[in-house]
């Protein structure tokens, strides 16, 4: 599966002359800290220079799903997963984070040079959009499957498809991502184990 960096096609160049044109600003935050909370509409895209972090919602009953793990080019806001009202989401920094923000309306208001590489830039965005998409639905299709199982083995088939078998999260966060209880999970993956369905060494996973 493909991956798209926000600035594919753009020289270092092209991007000094963009800044000037968006006006990004450029923050860090430091692990714990919340990145951002998404508001109701268009706002701010957020580009993850460094470290890592994840995209949460809190529903109505106060629970707290993990929705999106993110790494150095990955993207966030609004545009992205537009919120729902009765939601709250909001991005949180599980290491030391360096993130450059840029206004929505900068991006989508054309500049008076009409320069090619903001063309480009909303190209990639849109890229972006359409793999957020697909991740989204790759989360939905695990979530969907009825035993703990059955998301284990669907959310490792996924993984060793298309990330090379390595878990881009600690097991208490999978376990959030999977909205299954960890202790349930562990002993799950016990007995897969020892059935000789999968194989787990660190953090790389082989199906078996």
């Amino acid at each position: 599966m493909g991956t798209y960096a926000i600035f594919d096609g753009i020289s270092t160049a092209e991007q000094e002359r963009m800044f000037t044109c968006f006006q990004p600003v450029k923050q860090q935050f430091s692990t714990g800290e919340t990145v951002m909370r998404y508001a109701g509409t268009l706002q701010k895209i957020g580009i993850l220079l460094s470290g890592r972090a994840h995209l949460s919602c809190v529903d109505a009953q106060g629970r707290e799903n993990r929705l999106e793990q993110l790494g150095p080019d990955d993207v966030f806001g609004e545009m992205f997963t537009l919120p729902m009202e009765s939601l709250h989401y909001f991005v949180t920094a599980e290491t030391a984070c360096e993130v450059l923000f840029i206004d929505y309306a900068h991006v989508i208001k054309r500049c008076e040079k009409a320069c090619a590489h903001h063309s480009q830039l909303v190209h990639n965005l849109f890229c972006m959009t359409a793999h957020k998409s697909r991740m989204q639905t790759m989360h939905l299709s695990v979530l969907s499957q009825r035993t703990v199982r059955l998301k284990l083995l669907t959310y490792f088939e996924l993984l060793c498809r298309y990330v090379p078998g390595r878990l881009p999260m600690s097991y208490s966060a999978l376990a959030d991502y999977l909205s299954i209880d960890r202790s349930a999970m562990m002993r799950e993956i016990k007995k897969m184990k020892e059935e000789g369905l999968i194989r787990i060494e660190g953090k790389r996973v082989e199906l078996l």
